[in-house]
């Protein structure tokens, strides 16, 4: 029997497994299919409130539908924000909402990679036409893209081995914002005059930065007007220049007044045309110098990357070779130690070393520059000549970077070759320049000019050394702009040669020790440089310890210098303890500075200072100070407002010495939409504007929106996603915002336009109940007179609706029969439209059916009266 059993269990089991088999083919064509989810159905019971009113719930059933059209929205993949651009939206024929089409410049934004796509799907994204419409999951299966109409944004899920690899932080170029044509102005004017002694002095400067964006060209210039208590007024012109990004040489083109970069040659002023690699355009992970870090992992794993002990990478790598070539740049020191912890939770690491100087570039990374045009002088008297100059570096391997260029001029030619490397002893540059300069006919120069760098942190004992710029220029050495100065003296304009000085020997350095958590740190810093035709040396030595105790920090210094003038030696040494006066944000600070200086004594000096206001946008400093035989008092102070920057200083000395200054700086920005003051302009600035939100504050320090609704955001980083943040906090109850955040990616110069919607009008908070006391069904629709929907019923009957007009009727709607629906009259106190308003008009009502509304009118005889419009208002 048990035999039996066993033999009819196993009949069963096989006859199971061939029903399976023949089900197999027809799951796996099912499975190609399209799944379509049955439609949502939501109980109405669930919404009946205490009356016998029932909500019709059948409208929730399906999405909210989407007009066809084209709508500017933001673009996240994986929930990461990607950029914003236009999208077209069509419906598919049979349905009422409209979906996103995704375009082959879109899909490339996202970061899909087409050659990991199917056959058929890449063919069709390549023969995609502007026109064409293709759905995100027919080119990538598994995807998913859902679109929030709230906050105008798409949503997509893509699998990972359907993107293609790219650096962290990459924007790509087609979200690039180009901006708006635009005109600016930013100034900054500072007046500063003495008084005692029997005389007065008045200076004056006022510097302009001015500039024009037309389409891709920025054009910019730069100016200073002086001008002193004897009359005399000079302007002077810095640089102007037109300027454009080069997208596909990830580069600048600047044409006009401008300087050279002085990245392997020493910097000077030309006239001419540059073309140069802009860094910017690089995401964050391949900007500046980091190593590559390649290792070998033999299960899926863990890879932490760790310097000083904090953690500053992590990923999961598959089986086999790894290679992570976007770190972060983290500074200039501090070997990085890599953690690979296998599957079995095994481990191993290994080290990388870290030391950085700024000529050091990533492996396979490169910079370059392309110079052609003629020096310029700010003296008159200096001979200018034609010049073309070229550099170029690239990084080989994570230790090693070269570098090389030239300078070809009328009688002049230098050449520099050199590199960097880094090494666990620490990173170190050197450049070796040749340079061969005709001073005249029978006079010509020959020479060398040797330059090192070198840094090194070293973690274990806390120790960073800077050796940077050490230099050293043979007898015979010239740079071009003083070949230039010589030849206008060899021509008898002015002078002698032995005027012009010429560099022989400088060099900087720094060093810093910690000593540890609590012990503080010491540092030392020094400069010295030498001439060839002058005699002397020019020394700055200084060293000190900080540290802090408690809520205090204190700092111990000393100072020496020798003037390179005078060759007069003086030391001073300075103790400088400051503190907080209490726990609160806008607490002030106390500092005291004692001071002894060798050639004029003692001082002591004390300075209260802090901020105030709600966004500390007012700062503010009282100084008293007393010294050998005098004894002074100031103060100043700075406000910034939203439109400009204001400050003022005032001193007085024993004696009857006065000291007075004033400063104003900001900027103006006009467009096509009007013209706005601004605090101050950087180089990529935005205009933020949203429709009636007076008073609104930016997350940009001391920043809101004008009257208007208007606002300048003055700094921006270019090429990067900038998020601008609106609080809505003071603004009119009014006005709602439809969004408070927008995100920009602009290129370099822009100026980005970011429009915010609002919706307007007089906020009404209702208190609603049926004519039987009970309150409106939750979830009822409330529409206007002209069918328009407001919003819905809330809890407990409460309607808050926007309504554009002083008075009116509401309908509330919560089926489709008669008897399932009411109205509301309202009528409001007119008011000024200048006004902002900080509250809601609140009214108590009841909702009438029109039965009971017809009832009302029979019984008293009276059925209304018609206005002019045909309306028919109740008595």
């Amino acid at each position: 029997m048990k035999t039996q059993s066993v033999t009819g269990r196993m009949k069963r089991l096989g006859i199971a497994m061939l029903g399976v088999a023949a089900m197999l083919p027809a799951v796996s064509a099912n499975a190609e299919k399209k799944t379509h989810l049955a439609q949502v159905e939501f109980g109405a019971d669930f919404f009946r409130g205490s009356g016998d009113a029932q909500i019709d719930v059948s409208r929730f059933s399906q999405a909210n539908p989407l007009p066809a059209g084209v709508y500017r929205v933001d673009i996240y993949v994986n929930d990461s924000w990607i950029g914003r651009q236009d999208v077209v939206f069509r419906a598919e024929q049979g349905t009422d909402s409209a979906s996103p089409c995704f375009s082959r410049s879109l899909l490339e934004a996202m970061g899909i990679d087409f050659d990991k796509l199917s056959a058929e799907a890449r063919a069709a994204v390549l023969e995609a036409g502007a026109e064409s419409c293709l759905r995100l999951d027919d080119v990538v299966p598994d995807a998913v893209a859902g679109f929030d109409s709230a906050d105008l944004r798409i949503n997509a899920s893509l699998p990972q081995a359907a993107l293609r690899r790219s650096a962290r932080g990459y924007v790509s170029p087609e979200l690039w914002d180009k901006g708006v044509n635009a005109a600016m102005l930013g100034y900054h004017f500072n007046t500063f005059s003495t008084t005692g002694g029997g005389r007065s002095d008045t200076s004056y400067y006022l510097n302009l930065n001015s500039g024009i964006n037309l389409g891709d060209w920025r054009f910019r210039n730069t100016s200073a007007v002086t001008r002193q208590s004897d009359g005399q007024t000079r302007v002077q012109t810095i640089s102007s220049y037109a300027q454009r990004s080069i997208v596909p040489l990830s580069g600048l083109l600047t044409v006009g007044d401008s300087a050279t970069s002085g990245q392997l040659f020493d910097s000077f002023a030309y006239r001419g045309v540059q073309l140069s690699s802009d860094p910017r355009m690089l995401p964050d992970s391949q900007s500046g110098y980091a190593p590559v870090v390649r290792g070998i992992a033999r299960s899926n794993a863990r890879v932490q990357v760790r310097q000083n002990g904090n953690i500053i990478y992590e990923t999961t790598v598959a089986p086999g070779r790894f290679e992570i070539d976007d770190l972060y740049p983290t500074g200039f020191g501090g070997n990085l130690n890599v953690i690979v912890t296998e599957a079995d939770g095994s481990s191993s690491s290994f080290d990388v070393p870290y030391a950085s100087v700024a000529q050091l570039l990533r492996p396979g990374t490169h910079r370059y520059s392309v110079t052609a045009g003629r020096t310029r002088s700010y003296d008159a008297g200096t001979a200018t000549a034609g010049f073309v100059q070229g550099t170029y570096e690239r990084g080989v391997d994570n230790w090693l970077t070269l570098s090389g260029g030239a300078i070809l001029a009328r009688d002049y030619l230098a050449v520099v070759g050199g590199g960097a490397v880094s090494t666990p002893l620490g990173a170190v540059a050197l450049n070796l320049t040749r340079a061969h300069a005709r001073i005249s006919e029978g006079e010509t120069r020959t020479g060398q000019s040797l330059k090192l760098d070198y840094n090194k942190n070293l973690e274990q004992t806390g120790t960073n050394i800077a050796l940077a710029a050490f230099r050293y220029s043979s007898s015979g050495y010239l740079r071009l702009q003083e070949l230039q100065e010589m030849k206008s003296i060899a021509a008898g304009k002015s002078g002698s040669l032995s005027l012009v000085e010429r560099t022989r020997n400088q060099l900087q350095f720094s060093i810093s020790q910690s000593l540890g958590e609590r012990g503080g740190t010491f540092f030392v810093t020094g400069t010295s440089q030498d001439y060839w035709n002058r005699s002397g040396m020019g020394t700055t030595f200084s060293s000190g310890y900080n540290n802090r105790w408690k809520n205090m920090s204190y700092t111990i210094s000393a100072h020496r210098q020798r003037d390179l003038a005078t060759g007069r030696t003086g030391t001073q040494y300075m103790f400088t303890l400051s503190m907080p006066l209490g726990r609160e944000a806008n607490s002030p600070s106390m500092r005291m500075d004692a001071t002894r200086d060798q050639r004029s004594g003692n001082t002591v000096q004390s300075t209260l200072y802090g901020t105030a206001g709600a966004d500390n946008n007012f700062s503010y400093g009282v100084t008293a100070d007393r010294s050998t035989g005098s004894s002074s008092v100031s103060a100043n102070g700075q406000y910034r407002a939203p439109f400009a920057d204001v400050g003022g200083s005032y001193s007085y000395t024993g004696g009857g010495r006065r000291q007075m200054s004033a400063t104003v700086s900001g900027g103006i920005v006009a467009h096509a939409d009007g013209i706005l003051l601004a605090q101050n302009l950087g180089d990529t600035i935005a205009i933020v504007q949203a429709d009636g939100a007076a008073g609104a504050a930016v997350n940009s320090a001391g920043v809101r929106l004008n009257g208007d609704g208007q606002a300048v955001v003055p700094h921006m980083t270019p090429f990067r996603n900038n998020e601008i943040v609106l609080d809505p906090k003071g603004t009119s109850t009014d006005v709602e915002m439809k969004a408070t955040s927008l995100r920009v990616a602009p290129v370099a110069g822009a100026v980005v336009l970011l429009k915010y919607e609002t919706v307007s009008g007089r906020s009404l908070l209702i208190n609603a109940y049926r004519s039987n006391g009970e309150a409106l069904p939750f979830g009822a629709d409330v529409l206007d007179e002209q069918g328009n929907a407001l919003g819905m019923v809330g809890q407990g009957g409460t309607v808050f609706v926007r309504t554009q007009n002083d008075s009116g009727r509401l309908s509330i709607r919560w089926g489709g029969e008669r008897n399932a629906q009411c109205q509301i009259p309202y009528a409001l106190q007119p008011r000024d439209g200048k006004r902002q308003e900080t509250g809601f008009d609140q009214l108590r009502a009841i909702c009438e059916t029109p039965a009971e509304i017809v009832g009302q009118e029979s019984a008293s005889g009276v059925l209304g009266k018609t206005t002019d419009k045909g309306e028919i208002r109740l008595q």
